[in-house]
């Protein structure tokens, strides 16, 4: 099957890997030295240290594609079929993801855990408590939720930048990043938002969260808005690699993975805080920059992305982490830190890419699990010869 028009390849390579980053992430959580749903008894630094630069910009990342995918949706579909389509491609396989994967996850974390009254009824009677749902038990679907939110308060933002003050202010931006390594820049009125915000007081995936991904979600929409920007983006890979290295190194030795295992107990103001706030959004700036230009320039992402990989992308993010807790919860009592692991990562691979795969491929099921209906080419719908 071709490629849809008006698509850009490499947009769909890197959101398949960004899918695979996620996998990736999970799969190290039973073995880093912060909580999760299930856990080894032994635990690494190396793999924390890796936790915290994955866990620095992945989600970034995945919220930049995001908005980048806002862009290319509004470019032909009306604000109502924008609505319409996040709908159906978000909150619908939220809802079914979510009665079908949370409870056996929470059995699994409650078992592991030894807490004693856990049960399917009881897993849904605590859908009263205060926190917002996504906020509490929806374990890795808060992300859609959060898509969802972006997508719907984004969508005002997006059209006021095709209209004529909008463009005036991507054009003001344009002229300010057309050296070397300016599109960088982008990150500078990012910087005192996250200061102020980050450390507001809320729950885990609280409101300092929300508003530093929204940040990047608009920033996708408007880098895709206009040719100049994305040329900057293109060119300024090696640079904002560069700065995302030395940002994340520079956080390192002044101790920040420290600093972030206390911080998170109990989030605060402080001069700390607000030197690894800076370093935060200044890594995760350059590491957008550099792996986004990066796929921008790799001849491979410039070919189609595979039909049914591009189709199997969201059942696999939905499937993938009660597999991983459910091949966790019997590995962790194994010997062997890595050896676990070695079984851990294509175990669990194999059958979330095989369940993904039947998933996206059973007619009427796969629109559930959030996959794309398929567009019948111009040249064999009906009516046409």
């Amino acid at each position: 099957m071709g490629q849809e028009v008006g698509r850009l390849s490499y947009l769909d390579w890197l959101r398949v890997l960004a899918v695979f980053g996620v996998f990736v992430f999970h799969t190290l959580r039973p073995f880093d030295d912060a909580d999760w749903h299930v856990k080894n008894a032994e635990r690494s630094e190396g793999i924390s240290i890796g936790i915290a630069f994955l866990g620095l910009w992945g989600l970034a990342f995945f919220f930049l594609l995001s908005g980048a995918g806002a862009w290319l949706a509004l470019r032909w579909r009306t604000a109502g079929g924008f609505v319409k389509e996040r709908l159906l491609r978000l909150l619908l396989p939220f809802a079914i993801a979510y009665v079908l994967l949370s409870p056996p996850q929470y059995l699994l974390e409650e078992s592991h855990k030894g807490r004693s009254g856990a049960s399917v009824k009881a897993f849904f009677s605590d859908l009263g408590g205060d926190a917002p749902l996504w906020l509490r038990d929806t374990y890795h679907l808060w992300f859609l939720v959060y898509l969802l939110q972006f997508a719907l308060l984004g969508l005002p933002i997006f059209l006021w930048l095709r209209g004529q003050h909008g463009r005036r202010l991507v054009d003001w931006i344009v002229r300010h990043c057309t050296r070397r390594g300016s599109i960088l820049l982008l990150a500078v009125p990012l910087v005192p938002v996250h200061l102020l915000l980050l450390a507001a007081p809320g729950p885990d995936h609280g409101w300092g969260e929300f508003v530093f991904f929204f940040d990047f979600f608009v920033v996708g929409f408007l880098v895709m808005s206009d040719d100049r920007l994305t040329a900057a983006v293109r060119r300024d890979a090696v640079p904002g690699l560069i700065l995302g290295i030395t940002a994340f190194v520079t956080g390192v030795a002044t101790g920040i993975i420290d600093f972030l295992e206390d911080w998170w107990e109990d989030p605060g103001y402080s001069w700390p805080y607000a030197w690894y706030s800076l370093l935060i959004t200044l890594a995760v700036w350059g590491w957008l920059v550099a792996v986004l230009g990066g796929g921008m320039r790799l001849r491979g992402f410039q070919r189609p992305l595979p039909a049914p990989l591009a189709r199997a992308a969201m059942p696999f993010f939905l499937v993938h982490q009660p597999i991983i807790l459910l091949i966790a919860y019997y590995v962790v009592e194994w010997n062997g830190l890595w050896s676990k692991y070695a079984v851990l990562l294509p175990t669990a691979f194999v059958v979330s890419a095989g369940l993904a795969w039947l998933l996206s491929a059973l007619p009427g099921v796969s629109v559930l699990f959030g996959v794309k209906r398929q567009r019948m080419p111009v040249e064999q719908r009906p009516g046409r010869s």
